[in-house]
């Protein structure tokens, strides 16, 4: 990210900030960072310091940056003002009371999911989570929601900074592509115990005008009370919902059906390996009308 004005130190901050954000989920090292801002390396240093130490931006453990959690709590803000949150909130409400359970939003930053709202279960038993925490995109299932929407270019850039085991059913590899492409045929993802054990979650993207995914809602759960065949029910409704969302964004729906003639991998008893299991006869929930608010 270049331009002529390198005047002030907020001009050098913004260079920064805007070529980390620019080389997404890879991140970039001090070196290629300093390159792209073309801001001298030790320039750059002193003021990634000060970033770092802001929570502007974050290094790896390869020593590449990423944006911070600052600046996604501002994010989170102006979504919450004038965006996402609030197109989304209605639809969460709705989500939580089909389901029982607790309904995230989140927005990809980077390589990550993060957080941006929540509406929690009235159980007594229920899921931990913070607005703002970041999770990981090939574990869970609003990021492998994203993932299978994404561009194939960011989507390569974003497998390949690394793919950790969260659990021993994280999927990775040729599973996980596999995986993607099945998300992408119906139109959502289901976190089967892969980012945290005995959690269950279904994920789904909401998609821009330009076919671009701009969010993510998922249900999670306690896998003992959340199972596969309980996803497979919600996704009539939550599919509704995704597209209205986008409504209210001004973005039309361009997917076309989906749910239809797919199945889930599932853990067969004893092996660890995953199989095809048939999808369950859906149920017909009733399909959510477009909220007044």
């Amino acid at each position: 990210m270049r331009s002529g004005r390198k005047s002030s130190s907020v001009d050098k901050a913004f260079e920064l900030i805007g070529a980390v954000s620019e080389a997404g989920g890879a991140g970039l090292t001090l070196g290629e960072l300093a390159a792209e801002a073309g801001i001298a390396v030790s320039t750059t240093h002193r003021y990634t310091t000060s970033l770092l130490e802001l929570g502007v931006l974050e290094r790896d453990p390869a020593g590449a940056f990423h944006l911070g959690v600052t600046l996604i709590a501002l994010a989170g803000q102006y979504l919450d003002e004038d965006g996402l949150r609030a197109a989304a909130r209605p639809y969460l409400v709705d989500l939580v009371e089909l389901s029982g359970e607790t309904v995230h939003l989140g927005v990809p930053v980077g390589n990550r999911i993060v957080y941006v709202d929540k509406v929690e279960s009235a159980k007594s038993v229920r899921l931990v989570s913070r607005i703002g925490s970041r999770v990981a995109m090939h574990s869970t299932a609003m990021g492998k929601a994203v993932l299978a929407v994404l561009d194939e270019r960011r989507r390569a850039e974003i497998l390949a900074a690394g793919l950790p085991a969260r659990t021993g059913r994280t999927l990775t590899g040729a599973a996980l592509l596999a995986e993607l492409d099945l998300v992408r045929t119906r139109g959502f993802a289901i976190d089967d115990e892969e980012n945290e054990e005995g959690v269950r979650c279904f994920g789904l993207p909401i998609m821009s005008v330009a076919g671009e995914p701009v969010g993510a809602f998922s249900v999670s759960a306690p896998a003992h009370r959340f199972s596969i065949d309980d996803c497979h029910r919600l996704a009539p409704a939550a599919l509704a919902m995704a597209v209205n969302i986008g409504r209210r964004l001004g973005y039309p729906d361009r997917r076309g059906r989906r749910v239809s003639g797919t199945t889930t991998p599932t853990w067969s008893t004893g092996s660890g390996t995953p199989h095809r299991a048939p999808r369950p006869a859906p149920t017909k929930p009733p399909r959510p009308s477009e909220p007044t608010s």
